[in-house]
C-alpha cells in the first residue's frame, strides 16, 4: 500500500509517477527520482519501476494508514520491479530485488480522504534481500559499542557468525570483546530462526555466556530479555497482504545472508 498525499486518484501515468513519488519519500531518502512508469494506455502500465539505489530507509518500521470502506479497480501493471542495492537500514547496507508480474491495484482512502493505492492481486512474485556478513557485524558494532558506552564498557571486538542449518532456519552467534578500566571479558551470545512448512517463524536456544564480573553484568541485562524473546512465534502469513499469499520462503548463507520469498495470489 502507498498514500499517494492527495484527495483525487492519479488518471494519468505523470500523475501516478509523482503520487506515488511523494508517498513514497516519506519513508525512503533519496537524492535521484524513486518511480518510473511506462504505459501506452492508462490504466493499463506496462511497468512501475521503483529504485531504491542508494537509499537510506527510516530506521523505524513504517506505519501505512488503513483504507477505510470500500476500494475499487485503480490500475494494472504488467510487470512492477523494486530495485535497492546498497540500501541504508540503521548503518547496515541491504540488498533487496523484487519482481511481480499481472499486478492488480485498487484505490482506497484513508481516515482523512486521502487516496491510496492498494495491492490486491499479484500473479507471480519473487523477492530476494540480502546482506554481508561483514556488514552485518559492523552494524552489530555500532549499536553495541553505543549501548555499552552507556554503562562504561568500551567494545574492543565485534564477531558474528551466521549459519543456514536448513532451507529455512538460521543459526546466529556474536562474541564481544569488552573492556571496564583494566578488566577484559568474552561474552556470547547465540540463538536460532526456524521456520515451518505453515511459515511460522520461532525464536529458539537464545544463551548469553559472559566471563568475569564484565560478562556476567552485561548477561544479566541481557537475560531477561532474552527469555522473553525465546519460544516467540511470528506467522508470515498474519500480514496483511490481502490475496497475496507466501508460497515458499528460503535462507542460504555464506559471506552474504539471502531470504528469498516467492508470492503470488490465490487461485
Amino acid at each position: 500500500m502507498i498514500p499517494l498525499r492527495r484527495k483525487q486518484f492519479p488518471n494519468s501515468k505523470a500523475e501516478l509517477a509523482e503520487a506515488m513519488e511523494e508517498g513514497l519519500r516519506r519513508y525512503v531518502h533519496r537524492t535521484e527520482p524513486i518511480v518510473t512508469i511506462r504505459a501506452r494506455v492508462f490504466p493499463y502500465l506496462d511497468e512501475i519501476a521503483i529504485n531504491f539505489d542508494g537509499a537510506r530507509l527510516e530506521p523505524r518500521l513504517p506505519v501505512f494508514p488503513r483504507p477505510v470502506g470500500e476500494t475499487r479497480s485503480g490500475v494494472e501493471a504488467a510487470s512492477v520491479t523494486i530495485s535497492g542495492r546498497h540500501v541504508r537500514l540503521q548503518s547496515a547496507p541491504v540488498n533487496l530485488q523484487l519482481e511481480a508480474s499481472d499486478v492488480v491495484f485498487h484505490q482506497g482512502r484513508d481516515e482523512n480522504g486521502e487516496a491510496l493505492l492498494i495491492v490486491k492481486s499479484v500473479r507471480t512474485g519473487h523477492l530476494v534481500v540480502s546482506a554481508a556478513q561483514a556488514d552485518l557485524e559492523n552494524a552489530i558494532r555500532e549499536i553495541a559499542e553505543r549501548e555499552a558506552s552507556k554503562q562504561g564498557i568500551d567494545i574492543e571486538q565485534t564477531r558474528v557468525s551466521l549459519r543456514a542449518r536448513g532451507a529455512r532456519s538460521l543459526a546466529a552467534d556474536v562474541r564481544l570483546r569488552a573492556r571496564k578500566f583494566l578488566f577484559r571479558a568474552n561474552i556470547d551470545v547465540s540463538g536460532q530462526i526456524d521456520i515451518d512448512d505453515t511459515f511460522n517463524a520461532r525464536i529458539s536456544n537464545l544463551k548469553c555466556r559472559g566471563e568475569g564480573t564484565i560478562g556476567s553484568l552485561a548477561c544479566g541485562v541481557l537475560e531477561p530479555i532474552l527469555r522473553q524473546l525465546d519460544g516467540q512465534t511470528l506467522s508470515l502469513l498474519s500480514f496483511p497482504l490481502g490475496e497475496i499469499k507466501l508460497r515458499d520462503i528460503r535462507i542460504t548463507v555464506a559471506d552474504t545472508m539471502e531470504v528469498t520469498a516467492d508470492f503470488g495470489s490465490v487461485g
